[in-house]
């Protein structure tokens, strides 16, 4: 098994570096904590399948009325603007 050092060059465009800069910049974090970030939230989602969760939550909640869900969440809205 080969030893790895830890260490990845990556050719981005500069667009894209420059960005990258200013975000490491704004947030207080280098570059490379935001590209280690980025690939640990990758590895996290590779086996994530957002379809298969929004079908396991709707066989879970089957017994309740397309109508009733739908009133629900406009008035959760309602309620949100007029605590704006």
């Amino acid at each position: 098994m080969r030893k790895f050092a830890g260490k990845i060059l990556i050719r981005i465009p500069p667009e894209l570096h420059s960005d990258l800069a200013q975000e490491a910049f704004t947030s207080g974090r280098s570059i490379n904590q935001l590209c280690l970030e980025a690939i640990m939230a990758r590895k996290a989602l590779k086996n994530f399948d957002p379809w298969r969760q929004v079908e396991a939550i709707w066989r879970q909640n089957r017994k309740f009325s397309p109508r009733r869900v739908q009133a629900d969440i406009l008035r959760a809205i309602a309620e949100v603007r007029r605590d704006r």
